[in-house]
């Protein structure tokens, strides 16, 4: 009834309760209708406004940006420059001052070795023998002498001074050998002389033995061996005395045991035929 009221009374006597509630809720719904695109006509307005507005301050900070950017290049290249111009000036001085002290150290190694391997005493002589040879040409050619028969002088010459050459090592060849007969006859007379020298006091049969076993012997050899040898010869000769001495018991012994023929007033002398070697060694 109160809806019914607000109409007008023409409208409110036609009118039912439900044709009010109907058009009430058709003036909502276009009332709604008419606020959203209000509201949508507002959010694009005011989203067109803020892409604006952004897209002023994106270009204010860019720009802003890009001054800051470029001042912090423009300050840092000059930095980096004058680094770089600092380095540079203090690696060419020390290279400079590198080059010139490996330049002064070859320097002084070339002359060292030069000096060491060419003296300059040599480096002197052959200055003179260039000079030399100057001045021999200059004769040549003022006394007119000619090259093919200086050639022909040469030539002869070293022919004549090769055949000197190989006759004297014929000559040299020669004297070596006779130079190691003599060398040999010595070795063999000094030898000789001191196995004599040694021997000379011994018995027939030692000195016949040393002499047998030494006597091809080098002198050197002689003076090393000398006394061993002589101590093998005693060595045997005692061997064989004892091998005599044993023989000449088991004789006696025999003789022993055999009849005793009568001996005469006059003692005959017994013979010892050990004791008689003995003597004959010692003589």
């Amino acid at each position: 009834m109160a809806k019914k009221q607000l109409l007008p009374k023409e409208a409110a006597e036609v009118l039912t309760e439900e044709s009010v509630n109907a058009i009430e809720q058709a003036i909502k719904d276009k009332v709604e209708l008419q606020v959203e695109a209000a509201l949508t006509e507002q959010d694009d307005l005011y989203a067109d406004k803020l892409q604006e507005l952004v897209t002023a301050i994106d270009k204010d900070h860019t720009s802003k940006l890009n001054r800051v950017v470029e001042a912090v290049d423009y300050n840092n290249a000059t930095k980096l420059a004058k680094v770089v111009r600092r380095y540079e000036n203090e690696l060419n001085y020390k290279a400079s001052g590198f080059k010139d002290t490996l330049v002064e150290s070859i320097s002084d190694y070339l002359e060292e070795y030069v000096d060491e391997t060419i003296p300059a005493k040599a480096i002197l002589e052959a200055t003179q023998n260039r000079t030399a040879k100057e001045v021999l040409a200059n004769l040549r050619k003022v006394l007119a002498v000619d090259s093919t028969l200086m050639s022909e002088s040469v030539k002869e010459a070293v022919v004549d001074g090769k055949s000197q050459i190989n006759h004297l090592g014929e000559k040299v060849d020669l004297l070596e050998k006779e130079n190691k007969l003599l060398k040999e006859a010595y070795t063999t007379t000094k030898a000789d002389l001191l196995l004599e020298s040694k021997t000379a006091h011994l018995s027939g049969k030692k000195k016949e033995y040393m002499l047998r076993i030494l006597g091809d012997k080098s002198p050197k050899f002689i003076e090393e061996n000398y006394e061993y040898t002589e101590r093998l010869f005693d060595k045997k000769e005692r061997e064989r005395l004892s091998v005599l001495k044993e023989e000449a018991f088991t004789k006696r012994k025999v003789k022993a045991d055999a009849p005793r023929p009568k001996l005469s007033e006059k003692k005959k002398e017994v013979r010892n035929p050990y004791l008689e070697e003995l003597k004959r060694s010692h003589k």
